[in-house]
């Protein structure tokens, strides 16, 4: 069995003057990353790759995580083509990690993470907040048809 956790970054700040990828955390957003660090910590096993967006509230959401150890920091990598990525984007990086790994993680933005959920396992969430987490398990990978059946939804809200 495969795994895709994909998770959408934790809330920003939206200061003027920074340009949209340079956009850092709020102090809630980390936070939050540090419940959830824990939580998925407490709950997964270490990815074995985790694929993330460039932007820097992506970079930082990764480390908080890691913080709280979910040691996602140190298999990491960042791609500019992850940054507003749509659906089908997000599953060409993530099917090809899947193809070599167990257990991949993928950290991104909206719309893409709601709509890959979607496309990937089908199930209908709204709106996949700020650092909500969603898991989905494959049997096989299929690149031109995905077949993931829908494991877990977590988010921040729920552990307030």
């Amino acid at each position: 069995m495969k795994y895709l956790t994909i998770v959408r970054h934790a809330k920003s700040a939206h200061p003027g003057g920074l340009a949209d990828e340079e956009r850092g955390l709020t102090d809630r957003g980390r936070s939050d990353a540090e419940t959830m660090g824990r939580m998925l910590a407490g709950r997964f096993p270490d990815p074995q790759l985790v694929l993330a967006s460039v932007a820097t509230r992506v970079s930082q959401t990764v480390e908080s995580l890691s913080q709280a150890g979910a040691r996602a920091s140190s298999v990491a990598e960042f791609h500019d083509a992850l940054y507003l990525a749509d659906a089908e984007v997000i599953w060409d990086f993530a099917a090809s990690a899947l193809l070599e790994h167990d257990d991949v993680w993928l950290v991104a933005h909206n719309p893409g993470v709601t709509e890959a959920v979607e496309l990937l396992c089908g199930a209908r969430l709204e709106n996949v907040p700020t650092l909500g987490v969603v898991r989905i398990a494959f049997e096989e990978i299929v690149m031109e048809s995905p077949n993931g059946s829908f494991v877990f939804f977590d988010c921040p809200a729920a552990h307030r």
